[in-house]
């Protein structure tokens, strides 16, 4: 739901920060991993690639949209 609310606003830097999600995809990242090295049950794998791929998203709508607003902010500060 995260995604869907970021796309509808067309912000997240107001909700969320770098730092948190980039903490987020460490703890899923080694979610991941140690599914994987221990030799978890498949669905256990797909869920943690899940995860991580959902992360990815987040941090992509994250730069996405900072970038966007910057360009925007700096527009209306020209003219």
């Amino acid at each position: 739901s995260q995604i869907y609310v970021a796309y509808r606003n067309g912000r997240v830097d107001q909700a969320l920060s770098l730092g948190f999600l980039l903490c987020w995809i460490a703890g899923d990242l080694t979610n991941f991993v140690g599914c994987y090295l221990t030799n978890q049950l498949p669905i256990q794998i797909v869920t943690a690639i899940f995860y991580v791929n959902m992360d990815i998203v987040m941090i992509s709508q994250f730069v996405y949209y900072k970038l966007k607003n910057q360009k925007m902010t700096k527009c209306k500060v020209f003219q």
